[in-house]
């Protein structure tokens, strides 16, 4: 029984929302990108220049993406200045085909499971729940119900890396749909987990590394917040929203993003030895790491400098990176030999 979303569209939403940060998922997929063709239709260029056929191409543009809300769980998440900046210069943004290959492959992967039909559980479900003067909603993988209360399960394509170091946006996304569900439903939460998917997986690994997944497929279970603390974030997330809508509408400067929600890597000292391509050790401070290369009594060695910069947006990760003055002062500083 499909009570709300279609697969094709949970599927695409959601493997968007997991392409996520390189530092921890290795991945070239512009989540900014892709989540704003689903969520404002298929005007979105997409282009082909590695020439797969055009059934894929097709399957990309499918779009079918109705969020019934003023906020989705996945936009009150991102950053109020991306998310702005995202809709502001939707029609310039594009993509290429082959950035969309995790969201087809979950496309398939959700069909598929819809078909799987086992008592007390709720698949494809959107809820919709209103907070601060608007609605929210969020389209949620599975509720599996046992009497008063419910467990979520939530697919995702990931690293073998996301297994051991959950991300953090997974756990709010999955603690905003237990709320949400505990407005509608009044169902209370049992447990929040995470069907992780691994793409990269390989048996080889589990030799080498202690840590490595033992299977492709791992149950992650996620802490369960408060519904209090959960209701307080949710509010002070659309609060930032709603503030940085109208700094765009009356044409005054978006709130900054953070160096979290940057992806930002730190500045790191490298003390090399002359003719290595690798570091002896990397240290946070210059005064430390030049102590530390001075006390070598063998060998030619010297501190390098090893600029930290935001990920995200070197990266675009975000999708709006060429339209954002936040980074762009940046990078005209750097240019210029200053700092940002």
């Amino acid at each position: 029984m499909n009570l709300g979303l279609p697969p094709m569209t949970t599927a695409l939403l959601e493997l968007a929302f997991d392409a996520g940060s390189p530092v921890i998922e290795n991945t070239c997929v512009s989540f900014g990108v892709v989540l704003l063709f689903i969520q404002r239709g298929n005007n979105l260029k997409i282009t082909n220049i590695h020439n797969v056929p055009e059934t894929l191409v097709k399957l990309a543009k499918t779009n079918d993406y109705s969020k019934n809300a003023d906020y989705s769980v996945t936009e009150i998440i991102s950053p109020p200045r991306i998310q702005r900046l995202r809709k502001i210069h939707f029609k310039q943004m594009q993509t290429d085909v082959s950035d969309m290959l995790w969201q087809m492959l979950g496309t398939a992967l959700h069909n598929v499971a819809e078909k799987s039909q086992v008592e007390n559980h709720i698949n494809e479900e959107r809820l919709v729940c209103k907070i601060e003067g608007v609605t929210l909603s969020g389209a949620i993988d599975v509720q599996i119900v046992n009497g008063n209360k419910v467990s979520v399960i939530d697919y995702k394509f990931c690293s073998s890396f996301s297994v051991t170091d959950i991300k953090p946006e997974w756990e709010t996304q999955l603690n905003i749909y237990g709320w949400l569900i505990n407005k509608v439903k009044g169902l209370g939460i049992d447990k929040l987990q995470i069907c992780a998917l691994i793409r990269d997986w390989t048996r080889s690994k589990l030799l080498d590394k202690y840590e490595y997944p033992k299977a492709p497929i791992q149950v992650l279970d996620i802490p369960v917040w408060d519904l209090k603390k959960t209701e307080e974030y949710i509010s002070s997330r659309i609060r930032l929203h709603k503030e940085s809508k109208l700094s765009s509408d009356l044409g005054e400067e978006l709130p900054l993003c953070s160096d979290e929600e940057r992806w930002q890597r730190p500045t790191k000292y490298a003390v090399m030895k002359k003719g290595a391509k690798r570091a002896v050790k990397l240290f946070d401070d210059l005064e430390v790491a030049t102590k530390v290369c001075n006390e070598k009594k063998e060998g030619d060695f010297y501190v390098e400098q090893r600029k930290g910069e935001p990920i995200r947006c070197a990266g675009n990760y975000c999708g709006v990176a060429d339209w954002c003055s936040q980074y762009n002062k940046e990078v005209i500083a750097n240019q210029n030999g200053g700092s940002s």
